[in-house]
């Protein structure tokens, strides 16, 4: 019999589980859908099925994928949502209970279970040539269809996907490709890094292999016109020190932060070229472009991890880890400066994609200007910021709104032009829906607002596929 979930932030109001999968054919919109607008919007989240072990600590990034899609057309709006059926999943469900420890941690594993069966396909959604892909970092892409979200387990790209796979790749406007790594790609805590290209049509392309310095949960990097940048920011992985019952991940501030810039396409090994600076953190970089021999990445950056313990366990607080926009610059001789861009507690930094590695000007956001709302408390604004000036297009939902990440659909040629998307919760009603902006008229707030039939708790990173 299913237990109670513990007390526990991450696992309460907005972020309570949300068992139940559904379909609502036609939704309630307030205001007027573009009629341009036809695709669907997909939302991927950590949405666990069970409790942890009672001495395992839960974690905000481990819960059970669940994606939800939301299609647009013609006016009318419809949703489902599905767990992602996962070899975890799927075991867990049998069993009735929770199988595997919190990141698949072996101390809390289940005898009956295999440390290569945990997947969560929790993090990402990301739509490349016909496909729909699930990702978590630690494995392959789960392929979803992109209709009726049925699993239908992993993709390899012709076996040059051996394990795991970023939630962060890049597409490339340039011709279509998806760039992507895979992190500690040879066993956990490994320093191995692999580099997959993959074409427009979905065919393995190129790879590559490198050493990052010491075994970093790199969780993004950066794609220019002409390079790519591999961030060794020191959240590192130690198995060692998880089989000690101490956290798998930890922050050691006493490592440097490393760049590692290659070659776009490049062959990895000794054509990488590593720059050491102070510590410093980003999960997530808008956008990253070259400007003569330097090499700029706009990220929603911080001086220490969040969200993560040190290596005894102790967590830090929000004031010491919040997000802000800032600038990046490393020069050609590995010398690195920041700037800051915005200074708005910020989460989940988005661009208009077709500007991917490309001088530009927009950031999207979700964002609050409350300076101790931390991120349980939630995110309440939706904004546009003009890189080169600062200048700030903004919304706010409300005390008590939760802003999921803003995603941008293009509607004309220019940079920037087009309409945002983002699931965002009013706790007050406890109602969810779907907000539609004008990404050039942020501040006017939603034309329309799509509302769900239930609740959709928190989760992560999100993605448009326009319709076929």
């Amino acid at each position: 019999m299913p237990q109670p979930f513990p007390d526990h932030p991450y696992l309460r109001g907005y972020y309570r589980p949300f068992p139940a999968e559904m379909e609502a054919p036609d939704l309630v919109v307030e205001g007027t859908l573009p009629e341009s607008l036809a695709g669907t919007f997909y939302r991927n989240g950590p949405n666990p099925q069970f409790p942890p072990h009672p001495q395992d600590r839960y974690h905000v990034f481990d819960g059970d994928g669940m994606i939800y899609a939301i299609r647009l057309e013609g006016g009318r709006a419809s949703m489902r949502n599905r767990f992602v059926r996962t070899r975890k999943f799927e075991l867990e469900r049998a069993a009735g209970r929770r199988l595997f420890g919190v990141f698949g941690n072996p101390r809390f594993n289940d005898p009956s279970v295999s440390p290569m069966d945990y997947n969560t396909a929790n993090t990402h959604i990301w739509p490349h040539a016909d496909g729909l892909y699930a990702l978590m970092e630690g494995c392959p892409p789960t392929a979803i269809d992109p209709e009726t979200l049925e699993t239908k387990g992993y993709e390899t790209f012709g076996n040059t996907v051996s394990g795991p796979f970023t939630a962060h790749p890049k597409t490339d406007p340039a011709d279509g490709a998806l760039h992507a790594f895979g992190v500690s790609a040879k066993g956990p805590g490994t320093t191995a890094i692999r580099y997959n290209v993959i074409d427009a049509n979905g065919a393995p392309r190129h790879v590559a292999w490198l050493e990052q310095p010491y075994a970093s949960m790199m969780h993004d990097f950066a794609l220019t016109e002409t390079k790519l940048v591999f961030p060794c920011l020191p959240l590192v992985i130690s198995m060692a020190r998880a089989l000690e019952g101490k956290p798998i991940a930890a922050w050691e501030d006493d490592r440097p932060a490393a760049f590692g810039v290659m070659a776009k396409g490049g062959e990895g090994g000794a054509s990488v070229r590593w720059f050491e600076t102070d510590p410093t953190f980003a999960f997530h970089i808008a956008n990253s472009f070259d400007d003569g021999q330097d090499i700029v990445l706009d990220v929603a950056g911080s001086k220490r991890a969040p969200l993560m313990p040190s290596a005894d366990g102790t967590l830090p607080r929000h004031e010491d880890t919040r997000f802000t926009l800032r600038r990046w610059r490393i020069g050609g001789n590995g010398h690195f400066r920041e700037e800051p861009i915005d200074g708005l507690d910020v989460q989940f930094p988005r661009i208009d994609d077709r500007v991917q590695g490309r001088r530009y000007r927009k950031a999207f956001v979700n964002a609050t200007a409350r300076p101790t709302a931390g991120r349980i408390d939630g995110f309440d604004m939706i904004a546009a910021v003009d890189v080169e000036t600062g200048a700030r297009d903004a919304f706010s939902f409300g005390e008590g709104a939760y802003c999921g990440e803003p995603v941008f659909v293009p509607r004309g040629p220019a940079e920037g032009d087009g309409w945002l998307l983002a699931l965002v919760w009013d706790s007050q009603s406890n109602e969810s829906f779907l907000a539609v902006l004008d990404a050039t008229r942020v501040a006017d707030g939603p034309v329309a607002k799509v509302h769900m039939p239930a609740r959709v708790p928190g989760g992560f990173h999100c993605h448009w596929r326009a319709a076929r």
